[in-house]
């Protein structure tokens, strides 16, 4: 059982209380409302960035992030898989008898899933992509960052992840962001041919 576990049942405690921030939270759990507004910030960045110069240096920030964002689900990936093995280190919050209430919250706004808690995949996903991101616009950062918060609330608001599994995601998902930049600027050449390439078919 995870240290925080009491801090997941207070979280999880609210939900009943008001329609109005069931709904939201169940929104905001979903894996399509942050991750579709990211897609649209990404797409701006890659194509609406004015003068030549500019566009290419934040495109390859974008192909940077992309690699980061693979390289931080791999890793949590091999972490769920290694539990598959070993076991998983602690049952998700609606399937901790300590948390009666976040069973009754992910059956009602969210649905079981069959991977391990630990790490949190969306928000090492999400994190790689905000922290990525920044070494192109820190607006747009502050913005990514803001529905990674959202969106880490509203996870455990439906008894799907302790704070533990969304800060272990959040770490890895940095990191993950740290690598791929430095990966794309390793390989800097490669990626301006790749980004040549892709104007030939109007991708960039």
């Amino acid at each position: 059982m995870p240290p925080d576990w009491e801090l997941s049942g207070w979280i999880t405690d609210l939900y009943g209380n008001s329609a109005f921030l069931d709904e939201l939270m169940k929104v905001l759990a979903s894996n399509y409302f942050a991750p579709k507004v990211v897609v649209l910030i990404g797409l701006f960045i890659w194509f609406g960035t004015r003068g030549s110069v500019h566009r290419e240096r934040n495109q390859k920030v974008i192909v940077g992030v992309a690699v980061g964002t693979m390289l931080g689900f791999l890793i949590a990936e091999s972490l769920c898989l290694f539990q598959d093995h070993v076991g998983d280190f602690w049952t998700r919050p609606y399937d901790n008898e300590r948390i009666p209430q976040a069973y009754e919250a992910m059956n009602a706004l969210y649905f079981p899933l069959s991977d391990s808690s630990f790490p949190s995949n969306a928000m090492c996903g999400l994190a790689a992509i905000a922290a990525g991101i920044g070494y192109a616009t820190r607006r747009a950062a502050v913005v990514i960052w803001v529905l990674v918060i959202l969106w880490a609330l509203g996870r455990m608001y439906v008894g799907v992840h302790y704070p533990i599994d969304i800060a272990g995601g959040i770490l890895i998902g940095c990191a993950a962001a740290f690598v791929g930049r430095k990966l794309a600027l390793a390989f800097d050449p490669a990626v301006t041919s790749l980004l040549r390439c892709a104007r030939r078919f109007y991708l960039a």
